[in-house]
């Protein structure tokens, strides 16, 4: 039978991703994959996905782990044949801390096998992984493997590491606290970040400090690095490319309020706040297409769909799950798909698909006891809306003092798209909808 082989390339999650990190190979180089099981995991644009192999057969590798590369390039493919030199289409185009080549040059397959893993420990990927499960620290481990690789068989001679999260390490790192020391309250006992800020904040770590502390200041340098680098670049472009204006208005939340206690009352179910949200958006985006809009060059690009992006705070960083035609769902609908998609981000399996072609986005911070705020743009979209806590607040009502519900809306937009006035009728738009909210 003639060998069959499958080119697996980084996959594009949205229209303006260019390039993505592969993390981590959960496969070995020759080693068997079956179709659907997890081959490698990867971040971009503030994602974090593991991605499955779209074949069965032998997997050759063309790209180490820790390394950027452009999207729509062949990063490795599956054989049927084992030790198969089956030829891969082009070259691999990378992105590293090593100096670049010159622009439009893509770097050659030999010099991205040759790439040094810039900032990591040489480990096998299943050591990696085993290494994360059991909370293994590898930096500054020697290993037993080939030019000093950490493999499995080295983990069984590492002393026992406590389980954290990667957010509650860095935490912990930065305040100076003992991981040692801090009760887990998260699955299996791991610490999570709320367990480091409850111990600071009981005075633990105080209290167990010498009773008096030299007078020197400490500080822990380190390179951004994974998602939150990925962030941090994205938003640096956002507010660098994109003359941003915020506009904030504070409305009558009462009627919002009695709305969603109706529908538990009758129903005998909850409806979030953010369904009604996404409910008055999709309204005014309907109403002002303009807002739901992105440029490209001197180009506009008039969206069709009305696909609202939503923030979510996970312990990987900032991630925005997209929810696909909301002009077209019922509030009802826009709670159910809304509260699947929350859940599984958080759980991180959230799908590719579900990630992208977002057209305007969400985010509140109500929960935080934030009024008002100045939401970033999320590229290449025309807005972002902001929402803050619903507060009573002492107000005049027909010249008489009195109490009301009240809600701060923080819209900002690109100024290129839009001027002030547009977008202030926009935001009084979804103002109109969420102080008179029809959902039936």
């Amino acid at each position: 039978m003639a060998e069959q082989a499958y080119e697996v390339v980084m996959p594009k999650l949205g229209l303006i991703m260019t390039q993505a990190q592969l993390t981590c190979w959960h496969r070995q180089e020759g080693e068997w994959i079956d179709k659907g099981e997890i081959l490698f995991s990867m971040e971009a644009d503030k994602t974090a996905l593991e991605i499955e192999s779209p074949a069965s057969g032998y997997l050759h590798r063309l790209v180490p782990e820790g390394v950027t590369i452009a999207v729509n390039t062949p990063i490795a493919h599956i054989t049927t044949t084992a030790g198969s030199t089956t030829p891969v289409r082009g070259q691999v185009e990378m992105v590293d801390e090593t100096p670049a080549p010159a622009a439009g040059v893509p770097v050659p397959l030999g010099a991205a096998m040759a790439a040094p893993n810039v900032g990591q420990v040489r480990a096998t990927p299943r050591a990696r992984m085993q290494a994360r499960q059991q909370g293994i620290e590898l930096v500054g481990m020697n290993g037993s493997g080939a030019r000093g690789m950490v493999t499995v068989v080295d983990l069984g001679a590492a002393p026992a590491a406590v389980a954290a999260s990667p957010l509650a390490r860095k935490l912990a790192a930065h305040l100076g606290v003992n991981l040692a020391q801090v009760p887990g309250t998260g699955a299996r006992g791991q610490v999570t970040r709320e367990d480091v800020e409850a111990f600071v904040a009981r005075g633990a770590q105080h209290a167990q400090a010498p009773a008096v502390q030299p007078a020197t200041m400490t500080e822990t340098r380190s390179t951004l690095g994974g998602l939150r680098a990925i962030i941090a670049q994205r938003l640096s472009a956002s507010w660098n490319e994109r003359p941003q204006v915020t506009l904030v208005t504070e409305i009558d939340a009462s009627a919002l309020v009695k709305a969603r206690q109706r529908i538990e009352a009758e129903k005998g179910a909850k409806v979030s706040y953010n369904a009604f949200f996404m409910l008055a958006l999709a309204k005014a985006l309907r109403e002002f297409p303009n807002m739901n809009a992105s440029l490209a060059g001197e180009q506009l690009i008039q969206k069709e769909e009305i696909n609202l992006g939503f923030a979510v705070d996970t312990e990987r960083g900032l991630m925005v799950p997209v929810l696909k035609n909301v002009d077209r769902k019922d509030l009802f609908a826009i709670h159910e798909t809304l509260t699947d998609l929350a859940q599984r981000t958080l759980a991180g399996r959230v799908l590719l698909e579900e990630l992208a072609d977002g057209t305007f986005t969400l985010t509140n911070l109500g929960a935080f006891g934030i009024d008002a705020f100045t939401p970033i743009i999320n590229p290449p979209e025309a807005g972002i809306l902001g929402v803050g806590r619903i507060a009573p607040k002492v107000v005049v009502i027909d010249g008489l003092i009195g109490v009301q519900e009240r809600l701060t809306l923080s819209l900002s937009f690109d100024h290129r798209l839009n001027d002030g006035a547009p977008a202030a009728r926009f935001l009084e738009a979804v103002a109109a909808f969420l102080e008179n909210p029809v959902w039936e």
